[in-house]
This record gives structure tokens, C-alpha cells and sequence, in this order.
């Protein structure tokens, strides 16, 4: 196992899992997650086909600690820190493999944008999601009334960061913030079975391949997502039909 700030990495064969670990509510460390160099050198390994998040103990996470956040009296360095840590969740949504989110307990503020960067979302039947910063005088500080409408649409985007609104897996599930809820005790196993079965039979090549193509999906126009996609499947069919000529 190894570590970064809150951060947990060990891997279970092809699948990478990344725990936060500051209990008993997982707050970030000085709004860190763990350092973009160490995420970088974890995941930057060519057997890697998946990854899970996940908290340790009863809380996914709980966000920034509103005591820490609020003793900066610096705006630059506070800019500075939230850069640095606005990077984590873009890289992990830019990740080539398929990243799930193991939810349980509570999962505030900057443990939900943690969350919504990921690109299948389990939950436990007993979650709590909330993007509670409106009631300090704040917004979400990580791009999550960003990423959020793209998930639920803006009225409803709205409704919960404008109103702090606290949801149940229930409504997380019907709204589509989430895509499974499970008993707290079967989710991680269930991640990580997902993830076995979603990428164990593919190559690394198709399962990147596939990853850019729908990463390509929210940062390009339909027309340039849809010919990056052609040369993507030209590249595919090219190289396996070199590898067939290689084996004859």
C-alpha cells in the first residue's frame, strides 16, 4: 500500500483502489485529496484497466473541513491551493479507465464533485448527498455546479446547490446522479466486481480507446467527437489486422 496526504492506493489485479482515509468523516487535508504527481504515478501503469474510489470506514467523504477553509486569510493562496486541487477531479474524469465511485455514509460539498468526476457512481442504500456550501455564504469549490447540471439538468442542479438540498439514494438513483445502490456492506464488493467484468476481456488499447471516445463526448462538438471516433476505430481495426499478419 501506498500513500498520498488522505490518500490510500493498492491495487487488486488490474483494478486500482484509491481510499480516503481521515476519519471519522473523511474531510480533505487542506483541501487536498492526495498529490496530482502521486495520482499521476499510480495510474500512469499500462496493466491498470480500472479504478475505485472509496472512504475509509462509514463516510465516502465529507468534503473540506468549513474550519480550515475559513482561517485562510490569503485570497492568492487560496486561489493557489484550489487550482492545484481543481486538478484532481479533472484528471481522474480525464482518466483513459473506467474510475467508480464507491459511495457510502455522507458525501458532501467536495467528496460529491470528488464523485461526480468518477464515471459510474455505486452507492449504499443509507447515503446522504448534499452540496451544502450556500449555507456558509459559498459555492461548491471544485466545479460542481459546473459538472452537476450535466448530470441532472440545470433546474434540478439548481434546486440542490441553491437550496443545500440533502438527497437519499433514492432520489440520487431517480435523479441520475448515481447509477447502483446497494446495501452499505455489498457496494464495494459490487464496484469492483462491475469493474472485473466490465474490462477484464478487453485490451488496454480498447479500453482506452472506448474511455476517449466518450471523454470526447463533453469537451468536443458532436462532429469532431464522431470523427475522432472514425480514426480511433481505424487505428483499432489497422492494428489488429497488422497483428493477424505478425502471427501468419
Amino acid at each position: 500500500m501506498e500513500k498520498s496526504v488522505i490518500s490510500e492506493w493498492e491495487r487488486h489485479g488490474c483494478i486500482g483502489v484509491l481510499t480516503i482515509n481521515n476519519p471519522p468523516q473523511n474531510y480533505l487535508e487542506g483541501f487536498q485529496l492526495a498529490l496530482l504527481e502521486d495520482l499521476k504515478r499510480w495510474t500512469n501503469d499500462a496493466s491498470l484497466k480500472g479504478m475505485i474510489i472509496t472512504g475509509k470506514g462509514r463516510h465516502f467523504c465529507a468534503g473540506f473541513d468549513k474550519e480550515d477553509l475559513f482561517k485562510m486569510t490569503n485570497r492568492e493562496l487560496l486561489l493557489e491551493e484550489l487550482r492545484k486541487n481543481n486538478a484532481i477531479p479533472y484528471y481522474i474524469e480525464e482518466l483513459p479507465i473506467p474510475v467508480v465511485a464507491a459511495i457510502a455514509g455522507v458525501c458532501f460539498g467536495a467528496g460529491l464533485e470528488l464523485a461526480l468526476s468518477c464515471h459510474i457512481r455505486v452507492c449504499s442504500e443509507k447515503v446522504l448527498l448534499s452540496f451544502p456550501e450556500t449555507g456558509y455564504g459559498i459555492i461548491p469549490g471544485l466545479n460542481g455546479a459546473i459538472r452537476l447540471p450535466g448530470k441532472i439538468g440545470a433546474c434540478r442542479a439548481l434546486e440542490m446547490v441553491l437550496a443545500g438540498k440533502i438527497i437519499n439514494a433514492d432520489e440520487a438513483l431517480e435523479l441520475g446522479i448515481v447509477d447502483f445502490v446497494l446495501p452499505s456492506k455489498k457496494v464495494f464488493d459490487f464496484s469492483l466486481s462491475l469493474l472485473e467484468k466490465t474490462v477484464n476481456k478487453n485490451s488496454i488499447d480498447v479500453i482506452r480507446s472506448i474511455m476517449k471516445s466518450v471523454n470526447n463526448t463533453r469537451k468536443m462538438p458532436f462532429e469532431a467527437a464522431t470523427e475522432k471516433e472514425t480514426e480511433i476505430f481505424a487505428n483499432l481495426v489497422f492494428a489488429r489486422h497488422k497483428m493477424l499478419q505478425e502471427r501468419n
